[in-house]
C-alpha cells in the first residue's frame, strides 16, 4: 500500500504542476539592460517545472531538465543543458554582465550559493558550436526562492554577477549558444527550468540537453530554458591581465594547513583583490602571495584573484584545493558486552528480547537498544564523528530512526522507561539518525552517520562506560519493520568512533651526568599544542620547573630538548604536562635517572668566556664538603667572595656578577676540604670585557 500511495502522489504531483503552468498569469517586468543593442531570448517566466519524467515527452512547456550528478529520480542522467538566443549590436561590444537562471529542486533541498556552476558560451552551428568563453566554479552571488512546487519542489531563482570579468559579444547580428550545469552535489535532484516565454521580448531557441557536451545533443521539444541575460551594449574590456599560475595548483589535494596562496598578477595590474571562500580578504597594492591563516583538515577551499589598475578589473578563474586528512584522527570500534540486554527489544511494559533488536517484530508498539561498552575510551577525549554499523536480517519499507537514549540504562533499567525514551524521540532534529528509506533495504550491514550531538553525548557518557541508542520504526505497525541481530548473532553491532590524539609523543628520554639531567622529547605530529610543562619530583610531588613552547600544529617530527641543572646526588622522576591552547592537557609516561656522584674534585672553566657582564662557575665535589669559591684580580686582591658554606656531594653551579668591576683579567679559586679529610684546590682565569 505504501508504494502504491507514494505513486499516487507523484503522478498527481506532475498532474497538478501542469495544471497550475495552465491557469497562471502575470505580467513580466524585463531585466535587460543591454540600451540600444536588441537582445532577444530573455525568458522572465518564472515556471514550476514537473519531474522529469516530462524530459521526452510532447512539448509542452512544462519540462524539467536535470543537470545534477545525483539525480535520484531519472534512470537516464541528463547532466548538461544548453539553448540559443540572438544578440544584435549596432556598435561597440556587447558586454554580458549578469544571469539570471531559475532551477528547481526535489526534495526539499537548499540549494547554497556556493554551489559551483559552469557556463560556456558557443558559437552558433546549428547546435552548440565553437566555444567562445567558459567559465568553471561559478557561484551565485544571491539566491532567492521563488516559488514552492507540490509535492517538496522548490524553485530558486539564481543570479550570477560577471560585472568584474564581463563576457564581451562582437558587433552585429549573431546567434549563440548558453550551456550551463551544477558541479555540486544535491541530496536530492536540481534541474533547469524551460518553459513559455513572453513574446514581446523574444523568445530563446529550443532547449537541447546531452549526458556527453560536445559529442551528442538531443532537441527537447520545442521548449526553452528560463533565463535572462543582462549587460552593457558599449563596454570595453579590461587591459589588464588576468592572474596566472596559482599555488596551491587548482583541483590540488593534500594541501598542508599552513600553506600560503601565491600566483601571478597580469600585466598592467595596480591594485588586487583577493577572495578566498567568497569572501574578500585583501584589496589594495598589488601582492602575490596571502596566507589564509591555519585552515582546517580535510576540507576543500575556493579562492579568486581579481587584478585591477584602479578603473577596470580581470578575475581568474575560481581556484580550489582540499587540505590533507587530519594524521592525529584516531578510530577505534566500540562493542556491546556478551551479556543478556547490551542489545534487546521490548514492548511498554516487557524486555522480549536478550539480544536481537527488533521493531514491531510481533506486536505494534516493539522498540530495540544497543549499549556499547566505551570504557577503553579516557575521559576528556575529543571525538570528531560516530558512525553506526549494524546488520540487518529482516526488514520491510521501514521509516526509522537511531534514538539517543538519555540516562536511561537499557542494561538495567525497565522496559517501561526503555521504549517510552525510545518513542518519544525519533523525530529529525533529535534523532541521531533519521531515516524515510524508499523501499525495503538489503540484508546486510548497514551504515548510519550520526547527527553532531551524538559527539556531545558521547563524550559525556564516557564517565559511565557506557553509551547507548534506540532502534524504532516510527510506523509503529507490523507491516513496516527493521531488525537488526545483537550480541549473541553472528554479526555483532558497533560504533565506529573517530577521535583526535591531540599530540602523538613517539619519545621521552633522559640522561642524568654530574649536576645535570638532559631531557629529550619527540612528537610525529601535533594539533593545538601550547606546549609542555616539564615536572620533576625527587619522591615528593612533581612541580613543574620549565614550560618548553610547543609547535601549535604541524605533521613535522618535532624534537625538544631541556637541562635540568638544579639536582642534586639522587634519583629523580620527570614527565610532561602537554597543554593545548584551549586548556585541555595530557600527561606523558613518567621517566627516572638517577644523578650519580662525581668521583673525583673539579673546577670547571667559566662559561660564558669572556663575559659581560655576568657567567656561570661549575665545579663538583666527591664528598660532602667544607667549600670556598673566591675572586681576585690579576694583583691578588679579592674582589667577591661567592661561595664560603658546606656543600653536598654533586655538582653545583654558581653564578658570577661583574658589573661592578672593570674589564680586565680576574682569577677564581676553589678550596674545598672534605668530610673524608681530604682537600682541594684550584685556580681558573676568567675575562671581564665591557
Amino acid at each position: 500500500m505504501r508504494q502504491l500511495f507514494k505513486f499516487s502522489l507523484f503522478l498527481f504531483a506532475m498532474m497538478w504542476t501542469g495544471l497550475m503552468f495552465a491557469q497562471k498569469t502575470q505580467n513580466p517586468t524585463s531585466l535587460i539592460e543591454f540600451g540600444n543593442a536588441n537582445v532577444t531570448g530573455n525568458s522572465i517566466v518564472e515556471v514550476p517545472m514537473a519531474p522529469v519524467t516530462f524530459l521526452n515527452q510532447a512539448p509542452n512547456g512544462v519540462n524539467g531538465l536535470f543537470a545534477d550528478s545525483d539525480c535520484q529520480l531519472c534512470g537516464t542522467l541528463q547532466q548538461t543543458v544548453a539553448d540559443n538566443f540572438t544578440a544584435t549590436v549596432a556598435n561597440g561590444t556587447t558586454c554580458i554582465t549578469e544571469l539570471v537562471i531559475w532551477g528547481g529542486y526535489y526534495p526539499e533541498d537548499i540549494p547554497n550559493t556556493t554551489d559551483n556552476f559552469t557556463f560556456i558560451f558557443h558559437e552558433d552551428n546549428g547546435g552548440p558550436g565553437a566555444v567562445i568563453t567558459s567559465l568553471s566554479g561559478v557561484q551565485a552571488a544571491s539566491r532567492v526562492q521563488t516559488g514552492v512546487i507540490l509535492f517538496g519542489t522548490h524553485e530558486y531563482m539564481f543570479t550570477f554577477d560577471f560585472s568584474a570579468s564581463p563576457i564581451t559579444l562582437p558587433q552585429g547580428t549573431e546567434t549563440y549558444w548558453l550551456e550551463l550545469f551544477n558541479n555540486s552535489v544535491e541530496s536530492g535532484n536540481f534541474y533547469w527550468e524551460t518553459g513559455n516565454l513572453d513574446g514581446t521580448h523574444g523568445v530563446l531557441g529550443s532547449a537541447w540537453y546531452t549526458t556527453t557536451p560536445g559529442t551528442a545533443w538531443n532537441l527537447d521539444g520545442a521548449t526553452d530554458l528560463s533565463a535572462q541575460i543582462n549587460g552593457d551594449d558599449a563596454c570595453v574590456p579590461c587591459p589588464v591581465g588576468a592572474p596566472t599560475n596559482p599555488s596551491p595548483a587548482t583541483g590540488s589535494v593534500d594541501i598542508d594547513i599552513n600553506s600560503d596562496l601565491s600566483w601571478t598578477n597580469g600585466a598592467g595590474t595596480t591594485t588586487v583583490e583577493v577572495f578566498f571562500n567568497g569572501v574578500s580578504v585583501y584589496s589594495g597594492a598589488p601582492i602575490t602571495t596571502f596566507d589564509p591563516g591555519t585552515l582546517n583538515y580535510l576540507t576543500s577551499y575556493t579562492w579568486k584573484v581579481y587584478c585591477g589598475d584602479g578603473t577596470c578589473s580581470t578575475a581568474g578563474p575560481t581556484w580550489s584545493f582540499t587540505t590533507i586528512q587530519n594524521p592525529n584522527l584516531a578510530l577505534i570500534n566500540v562493542y556491546p558486552q556478551s551479556a543478556n540486554y547490551w542489545t534487546g527489544t521490548c514492548d511498554a511494559s516487557t524486555k522480549t528480547q536478550v539480544s536481537l533488536v527488533n521493531t514491531n517484530a510481533t506486536a505494534a508498539s516493539e522498540v530495540g537498544w544497543m549499549a556499547f561498552d566505551v570504557s577503553s575510551i579516557p575521559v576528556g577525549t575529543d571525538i570528531t564523528a560516530i558512525t553506526f554499523h549494524g546488520f540487518l536480517y529482516a526488514n520491510i519499507f521501514p521509516y526509522w530512526s537511531i534514538t539517543p537514549m538519555g540516562t536511561v540504562n537499557p542494561v538495567t533499567g525497565a522496559a517501561s522507561d526503555i521504549y517510552s525514551q525510545v518513542s518519544n524521540n525519533y523525530t529529525q532534529g533529535i534523532a541521531y539518525s533519521y531515516n524515510q528509506e524508499s523501499g525495503t533495504l538489503p540484508l546486510d550491514w548497514t551504515v548510519r552517520i550520526f547527527e553532531p550531538q551524538a559527539v556531545t553525548d558521547l563524550e559525556a557518557a564516557l564517565a559511565q562506560g557506557w553509551f547507548a541508542i534506540g532502534i524504532v520504526d516510527w510506523d509503529f505497525s507490523t507491516s513496516y519493520y527493521v531488525d537488526f541481530q545483537g550480541w549473541a548473532e553472528t554479526n555483532i553491532p558497533y560504533l565506529e568512533i573517530e577521535y583526535i590524539v591531540p599530540v602523538e609523543l613517539t619519545s621521552f628520554n633522559a640522561n642524568a651526568s654530574f649536576g645535570v639531567v638532559d631531557l629529550q622529547w619527540i612528537t610525529a605530529t601535533e594539533t593545538n599544542n601550547q606546549g609542555f610543562e616539564v615536572q620533576r619530583s625527587n619522591g615528593s610531588d612533581f612541580e613543574t620547573i620549565a614550560f618548553v613552547d610547543g609547535f601549535g600544529t604541524t605533521t613535522e617530527t618535532q624534537v625538544y630538548t631541556y637541562s635540568d641543572r638544579s639536582v642534586e646526588v639522587g634519583t629523580y622522576s620527570y614527565r610532561l604536562k602537554q597543554v593545548d591552547f584551549d586548556g585541555t592537557f595530557d600527561y606523558s609516561d613518567v621517566v627516572e635517572v638517577n644523578v650519580p656522584a662525581p668521583s673525583v674534585f673539579a673546577l670547571d672553566q667559566n662559561y660564558p668566556n669572556p663575559f659581560n657582564p655576568s657567567t656561570q662557575i661549575a665545579f663538583r665535589l666527591a664528598v660532602d664538603s667544607k667549600v670556598s669559591l673566591k675572586v681576585f684580580d690579576v694583583l691578588g686582591q679579592e674582589v667577591a667572595t661567592l661561595v664560603n658554606t658546606n656543600l653536598v656531594a654533586g655538582a653545583h653551579t654558581v653564578n658570577f656578577d661583574a658589573s661592578a668591576l672593570n674589564s680586565g683579567v680576574y682569577l677564581y679559586r676553589i678550596e674545598a676540604t672534605g668530610i673524608d679529610g681530604a682537600n682541594f684546590i684550584d685556580v681558573k682565569k676568567m675575562i671581564l670585557t665591557k
